[in-house]
């Protein structure tokens, strides 16, 4: 047991040395916790075992997914959603669709038609946890950063939301796809309905519950409050959870409350930062752990899934970003499409939730993470060397040359 919370004091530290590596090197931190994983685990160090959580790590997962959806609503305003949609909604939606077909269609044989539908899914969106730190550091313009930053955020609701949806059709039964889909349609309503009446009801005692000594506790223990009501209600919770944030986040002008501000401030964003890089330690950590290698299957299917879907979004960037974007930022998009955080906890909720084949579709999931985000890692600094400059130069040649375009770009 001690060895076990010297590792959480180290990671604790490590953390924020991996945050502060990043800016130096470009490495995304999120490939170096999961490597700090590996290392404490069962094939490095041997100082922590996935067993020593015991049942604390799925609910420890869970409690890592609420608190990161409650941070992405407060996240999104609306005027920026508004802003970013027409630059961002054709990549996101076109890569999104053929993420899931070609996922399925590649994994099928190996998990079946349904199940490979839930995994193509919860591989269907980007990482926000790699894709904000790396698009930061790349010298990109604001336009290019924004929509980019916009896709992570929407597909972090479409990796959470659409997985959920096709369960009950990878379970199997008795049951139609139009049964599905309706229920999935009801419930989905009901999900908004309840995020958007706790959101309101937060509202309204924002202002009295700021007076409370540990305020921001009571406000978590309302996040879990409205997460838990929604899975009582057989409505996700999930869902329930990301709209009261996104409600909190956007009040109308006209609100007021006492005539105490309720609008989300500086201070509460950095402790939600804070909370959430916790959780991010907590879980790539864990995932780490969770990786085996005495079986290469996995990752030469992870590598296949990885090489169709960037392959795919090479030529959907291609032909559906601006032209007025310059070449060397249509690349970079085009290859910005790592897996993360939201994929591995949705994972790590699917195989609880599907008797045959949840392990299958976690461990696959895991895999595809470490190799999208090594993936990224090598291939974004390599689009400025000579050889690769001249490629994009001739993939991407309708889009504006430009310095970033043709030269590297100092960053």
């Amino acid at each position: 047991m001690h060895a076990a919370i010297l590792s959480i004091g180290l990671v604790i530290f490590l953390g924020h040395l991996l945050a502060g590596l990043f800016q130096r090197t470009r490495i995304p931190d999120v490939l170096l916790l999961i490597g700090l994983g590996i290392a404490l685990g069962p094939v490095g160090l041997h100082w922590v075992r996935l067993e020593d959580f015991g049942r604390a790590g799925p609910v420890l997962t869970t409690i890592a997914l609420v608190v990161i959806l409650f941070e992405g609503g407060l996240g999104m305003p609306l005027a920026a959603l508004r802003r970013g949609l027409v630059d961002s909604s054709g990549l996101t939606l076109f890569s999104a669709v053929a993420t899931v077909f070609l996922v399925a269609g590649i994994a099928s044989p190996d998990l079946g038609w349904w199940p490979a539908m839930v995994l193509g899914a919860i591989l269907s969106g980007t990482s926000s946890a790699v894709v904000l730190p790396m698009v930061g550091f790349l010298g990109l313009s604001e336009r290019t950063r924004t929509a980019l930053a916009l896709e992570s955020a929407l597909t972090d609701v479409l990796t959470i939301v659409l997985p959920f949806a096709l369960v009950p059709l990878a379970v199997g039964g008795d049951v139609s796809s139009w049964m599905v889909g309706r229920d999935v349609g009801v419930k989905f309503l009901a999900a908004l309905v309840l995020g958007w009446a706790a959101g309101w009801l937060w509202l309204r005692l924002q202002a009295r519950a700021r007076r409370l000594r540990n305020y921001f506790s009571a406000m978590y223990a309302f996040v879990f409050v409205v997460y838990g009501a929604g899975e009582a209600l057989s409505v996700s919770g999930a869902i329930a959870v990301l709209v009261a944030g996104v409600t909190l986040a956007n009040p109308p002008k006209w609100w007021s409350a006492g005539g105490e501000t309720v609008a989300v401030t500086e201070t509460d964003r950095a402790i939600h930062g804070e909370v959430v890089f916790l959780m991010k330690l907590f879980f790539f950590v864990y995932l780490g752990l969770s990786l085996r290698f005495d079986e290469l299957g996995p990752y030469l299917l992870a590598a296949q899934l990885v090489g169709a879907i960037y392959l795919a979004r090479t030529l959907i960037a291609r032909v559906v970003l601006p032209r007025a974007v310059e070449r060397r930022e249509a690349a970079i998009a085009s290859v910005m499409a790592p897996k993360g955080l939201a994929a591995a906890v949705v994972a790590s909720a699917a195989a609880e939730l599907l008797p045959e084949g949840g392990e299958a579709i976690r461990d696959l999931a895991f895999a595809v993470v470490l190799v999208s985000i090594v993936a990224t890692s090598l291939v974004v600094p390599l689009l400025d060397l000579p050889g690769p400059r001249h490629l994009v130069r001739v993939l991407f040649r309708p889009f504006a040359p430009g310095s970033a375009g043709e030269s590297v770009k100092n960053t």
